[in-house]
């Protein structure tokens, strides 16, 4: 069965003692039987390092087929990050972006964050959400970004972490533009749960490797009791719609 991973990660920044090279990575998912990845940087764009684009694009060339890039973005910068995220897409091959609201300390749901967001669908970028228990990462929170940007595909990273999951679905169940991953999920029961109440045409495999191990993060999708189409669905069905995948390899 296809393996496709929606939430990886690839930096490799010597300074802060980053080492998770695009060779690092795929080894993981080669061992996970992993075929390609969503990956993103740590470092937020616009940004003091304005490199970041461009490391996460060399590192990952010479294995582009296996690779989807998207950009880990800064919407403080309002205008200048809309900006940046068209060039960057005349640059690189952007699939995405990715937002960790805990890091540039902004509600989602806040005029900046939204631009953002609705240009992103303009371009027919899905949006990347860090979910989580953390402050202005809360599901709820996203959710009404996601009302704001309904020609953008929202996904919620780790389903709404630990104590937010039923946040999560609350605010999938509203608003239909709103996908989840399954990195990092604590409970395997919690994944037929999530497909239960949404369908599992609403879920992707998620891994966000290397921080974790795609092994464990697919032994859970595996553990979870789902029928045969439910698999092949979050695994990667969900994955080849949403990122126009049907004629790549």
């Amino acid at each position: 069965m296809r393996i496709i991973d929606m939430h990886a990660h690839v930096d490799v920044c010597e300074p802060l003692h980053w080492h998770d090279t695009a060779t690092k990575l795929v080894k993981l998912m080669d061992e996970a039987g992993i075929e390609k990845a969503v990956v993103s940087a740590y470092l937020n764009l616009p940004g003091p390092d304005m490199t970041c684009a461009e490391r996460l694009w060399n590192s990952i060339e010479p294995y582009k087929e296996r690779f989807m890039m998207f950009l880990r973005m800064d919407p403080w910068f309002g205008q200048e990050a809309v900006d940046f995220l068209e060039e960057s897409c005349r640059t690189y091959p952007v699939r995405g972006v990715k937002l960790h609201p805990a890091h540039y300390t902004l509600h989602p749901y806040g005029e900046l964050t939204v631009n953002l967001c609705r240009k992103a669908g303009e371009l027919g970028l899905p949006v990347l959400f860090h979910c989580g228990d953390e402050m202005m990462c809360l599901p709820l929170q996203i959710g009404e970004l996601a009302a704001q940007c309904p020609d953008t595909v929202v996904i919620l990273a780790h389903m709404g972490g630990y104590a937010h999951n039923r946040d999560a679905i609350e605010a999938a169940k509203k608003y239909k533009n709103i996908y989840i991953d399954t990195s990092e999920v604590p409970l395997v029961k919690e994944i037929r749960w999530f497909v239960n109440e949404l369908g599992a045409e609403r879920i992707f495999f998620g891994t966000d490797a290397p921080c974790c191990d795609p092994l464990v993060e697919l032994k859970k999708v595996l553990l979870a009791g789902l029928s045969e189409e439910e698999l092949e669905m979050v695994l990667y069905k969900n994955a080849v719609r949403v990122m126009g995948l049907e004629g790549e390899k």
